[in-house]
């Protein structure tokens, strides 16, 4: 896992100050020590963490006062924002034991593309998106890898199918499914359904078209025949004139 540094002052005004001067105001805590209120660089916070860092990412926290510094295992372990500007207001930090495992929990990383949705139209479903871990603070991965690549639609993993890295137990229950690939739902397929019966009445369309112009041309001979008598059967038809008197 990816190990930050990152310094941090003994904070001696209110929240509103610190948060005003550009830092985030914070706390250290943990096993064995006294809370300490800190601040940090709001700029050097968020460029540590947008630079791969996490909830889980082991940060070496070097805390400074008048009397010198020193330097404390931690976890940004709660950060809380203003719901209205997402803006961050406040991180605890805890200080961690690098001898003891902790509980935590590590996000899945979904690699490849299913066979049931790349040949068969199916969807992929997450039905996890982490995994709760144990293990020492110093063997927490970033991230969980998980191949899904040969998935068909009706096939899962489940967590019992997943290899954890050295060091590392997934404590997350065995028979959790952590994917699926499902088949298309009625309102997907829809679509395609309407193009082949388009397709096919088109078709339908061309061959009625196509029969009702060959019936007029062989209906049209005979139409033409009981039409019209032969030029003989108009003088038979007619009676002679009487002579005149």
């Amino acid at each position: 896992m990816k190990n930050l540094s990152l310094e941090a002052s003994i904070r001696s005004e209110k929240s509103k100050k610190v948060l005003n001067r550009g830092f985030i105001p914070g706390v250290v805590y943990g096993q064995g020590m006294e809370p300490i209120s800190v601040e940090v660089d709001k700029k050097k916070f968020s460029s540590l963490f947008s630079k791969g860092g996490n909830k889980n990412a082991l940060i070496s926290l070097v805390v400074k006062d008048a009397k010198g510094s020193q330097t404390i295992p931690v976890l940004a372990h709660d950060l809380q924002t203003d719901f209205m500007t997402d803006q961050l207001m406040h991180v605890d930090f805890l200080k961690i034991n690098m001898q003891e495992e902790i509980k935590t929990k590590v996000a899945i990383e979904f690699v490849g593309e299913p066979e049931g949705v790349k040949l068969e139209g199916g969807i992929l479903v997450h039905s996890l998106r982490q995994l709760e871990v144990k293990c020492l603070p110093g063997n927490i991965p970033d991230k969980i890898t998980v191949d899904v690549s040969s998935l068909k639609i009706g096939e899962s993993i489940h967590v019992s199918g997943i290899l954890a890295p050295e060091g590392v137990t997934i404590i997350t229950p065995k028979d959790e499914p952590v994917a699926i690939v499902s088949a298309p739902t009625e309102e997907e397929a829809a679509p395609a359904a309407v193009a082949d019966t388009a397709a096919l009445e088109v078709g339908a369309g061309d061959q009625a078209a196509a029969g009702d112009q060959t019936a007029a041309a062989g209906e049209q001979p005979a139409a033409d025949a009981k039409g019209k008598q032969p030029a003989q059967d108009d003088a038979k038809g007619k009676a002679p004139a009487k002579p005149q008197k």
